[in-house]
């Protein structure tokens, strides 16, 4: 699937959902194991931001790592729980998501094209998008109180497998493991200050404040 079929995917449930709302089931259901590549980039989008969305992120951590699980399981189709899959969109709706993939994809585009396809096609190409998937969506799911980018670094890893099968540029499972290391020193980064500072003012306290108390 080239992102120009997953663009016109999403043109048309944008002309199907003027005639009604249109769930996320019916859409993936439509592009068969195709869809869960599409679920997968379509999910990570609300997490490509710098903001933290707090339990947002634990959720759908969770949601993109169990899909990541059915592909690297060679699951022929998408399994979603019935509140993703039955959540609708109305026109308005799709027509942002259009919009949003649009943005994405006019990045991609200027740096991905086909090669090393024999990391993406086929089972094989599915089941390593899959793995990176499940870490990605687990490094996602970790609480880390709304510290910026903890969800943008794991999202760009999902993503970027996404686009790997997608754009069937192997290229792109290179990218996504530097985001994986990039969420991994992130990570480390934030629990390192949080132990020193924590061990510093335990000290300070101690210093400080009257024996009795």
């Amino acid at each position: 699937m080239s992102n120009q079929v997953l663009m016109q995917h999403l043109a048309e449930c944008v002309e199907r959902a003027h005639q009604g709302p249109l769930t996320f089931g019916t859409v993936f259901h439509a592009l068969g194991r195709d869809g869960i590549a599409m679920a997968l980039l379509v999910l990570s989008l609300p997490f490509l931001q710098p903001v933290s969305l707090g339990p947002l992120a634990i959720g759908g951590g969770l949601v993109l790592a169990g899909i990541g699980w059915q592909m690297a399981r060679g699951r022929p189709d998408l399994w979603l729980p019935d509140r993703i899959r039955r959540q609708q969109l109305d026109a308005k709706g799709w027509e942002r998501l259009l919009g949003a993939m649009r943005w994405l994809v006019g990045i991609t585009q200027r740096f991905t094209r086909t090669r090393m396809t024999e990391l993406t096609d086929g089972e094989r190409g599915h089941r390593i998008a899959g793995w990176f998937a499940v870490v990605g969506g687990l490094l996602l799911a970790i609480p880390m109180g709304g510290v910026p980018f903890n969800n943008m670094l794991p999202g760009m890893v999902v993503a970027f497998a996404a686009i790997a099968v997608i754009e069937r540029d192997g290229l792109m499972y290179l990218v996504a493991i530097l985001w994986g290391l990039a969420t991994l020193a992130y990570f480390g980064l934030i629990v390192y200050l949080l132990v020193f500072f924590g061990a510093e003012f335990r000290d300070w306290l101690e210093a400080n404040l009257p024996s009795w108390l």
